[in-house]
C-alpha cells in the first residue's frame, strides 16, 4: 500500500484515486459502487467463482468488467537461439507460475464470465511481451524458469540470453487471458 501511495504521489495523482486493502472474495464495497472494476492477475490466486460474484456485485448495472488473468495454457513465448529440446521446455504452457486450487489461469475463465450473466462478452487472450528493460519481471520469471533446468540448461539459457540481448532481439511473451462484459 505504501508503494501504490507513493507512486500515485510521484505520478501526480495523489487525492485523484484512493487504495483499500481488500479481499477479492469479499470486496469492501456497496453493490453497484462502480463504474468499471478491472482485476489483473488476482483471479489465478483466489476462488476464482467467489472473486468473479463479487466483482460483478459492487459493479453498477451498465458498468463494465474486464478480467485479466496469467494463461497457464497457452505456450511462452522467447526469442532466444536455444536448441530445440530447451526451447520446447521453457516455452511449454504452464512453465511459469502456481495457481492456487480454487484459481483461474486458463481458457476456463471465458466460461466462468459468461456463467456471471455479464452481456457483450468479449474474449480477448494476448501476449504481454518483455525484454530486458522490464529487468524486475525478467528476475521474476527467471527466479520461477531456472529452478527447473539442470545446469547444462542454464548455461545454455544464460548464453542465449547474453547473445541475443547483445544483438537486441532477446523478449519474452507472457501469455494472459482478457475477458471483458458488461453488467445488465
Amino acid at each position: 500500500m505504501r508503494e501504490a501511495t507513493a507512486l500515485a504521489r510521484q505520478e501526480g495523482l495523489e487525492g485523484a484515486i484512493e487504495f483499500r486493502e481488500g479481499n477479492a472474495e469479499a470486496l469492501p464495497f456497496r453493490d453497484n459502487s462502480f463504474d468499471v472494476v478491472m482485476s489483473v492477475t488476482v483471479i489465478e490466486e483466489v476462488d476464482a467463482d467467489r472473486m468473479l460474484a463479487e466483482i460483478v456485485r459492487v459493479t453498477k448495472p451498465g458498468g463494465r468488467v474486464a478480467v485479466i488473468a496469467r494463461a497457464q495454457d497457452i505456450a511462452f513465448p522467447m526469442n532466444l537461439p536455444l536448441s530445440a529440446g530447451l526451447k520446447a521446455k521453457v516455452e511449454a504452457p504452464g512453465v511459469i507460475g502456481q495457481v492456487s486450487p480454487q484459481g483461474c489461469a486458463d481458457a476456463s475463465l471465458y466460461r466462468r464470465v459468461r456463467q456471471t450473466q455479464l452481456t457483450q462478452v468479449k474474449m480477448l487472450p494476448q501476449l504481454t511481451a518483455f525484454d530486458s528493460a522490464d529487468a524486475t519481471v525478467l528476475q521474476f520469471l527467471e527466479g520461477a524458469l531456472l529452478p527447473k533446468l539442470n545446469q547444462d540448461e542454464v548455461s545454455e539459457w544464460k548464453s542465449a540470453r547474453a547473445e541475443a540481448e547483445a544483438m537486441g532481439t532477446f523478449f519474452m511473451a507472457w501469455p494472459h487471458h482478457c475477458a471483458v462484459g458488461t453488467k445488465p
